[in-house]
């Protein structure tokens, strides 16, 4: 016959960290701890702090723009770096008759237009050496570009200023007579 057996006391079920490594308990306060420090920082820089949702992959603070607001993520920025100082921070517009505006700078401000307007669809033109943008984006390339501290000065192939531009005023819609 066989000897019955005792049923043992549950042993504890948690697993021991290996010599040298934190247990789960060490990380988990390690974590919250890094939380209230990054709050802490957050409100004595002046920045909101996040209202809930995902909380932001990078724990460094992103670095501040002269004009204290955040760049935009574009397709040639998708992690929203903030342009560089300006060198030139003069830039000159010139509308085209092929419905396009071609911005003219300096070679050292080509990576802050690529930061900024490469999700407006702003390409280097090789031939011309300058960078171009359709009409229809030009007031948001503006905007982006003022914000950041350019200067822009535009006007078309007759000479009228760009910002007076409108499709239908001096566009090339094809306004229907009814």
């Amino acid at each position: 016959m066989m000897a019955e057996e005792k049923p043992e006391a549950p042993k504890d079920e948690t697993p021991q960290a290996p010599a040298g490594e934190m247990s789960r308990e060490e990380k988990i306060a390690a974590a919250k701890a890094k939380a209230e420090a990054i709050k802490a920082q957050r409100a004595a820089a002046g920045a909101p702090a996040p209202t809930g949702g995902a909380a932001r992959p990078a724990a460094r603070p992103a670095p501040a723009q002269a004009s204290g607001e955040r760049s935009l993520a574009t397709s040639d920025n998708p992690g929203g770096q903030p342009v560089g100082a300006l060198q030139n921070p003069k830039i000159q517009a010139f509308g085209t008759i092929t419905q396009s505006v071609e911005l003219r700078c300096e070679p050292s401000e080509d990576q802050n237009i690529r930061k900024l307007l490469g999700g407006l669809g702003a390409y280097r033109n090789p031939l011309r050496g300058v960078w171009q943008l359709d009409y229809r984006y030009y007031t948001e390339a503006l905007k982006r570009l003022q914000a950041a501290g350019y200067q822009v000065e535009g006007k078309d192939y007759l000479g009228r200023p760009l910002e007076k531009w409108t499709p239908d005023g001096r566009g090339w819609t094809l306004l229907s007579r009814d």
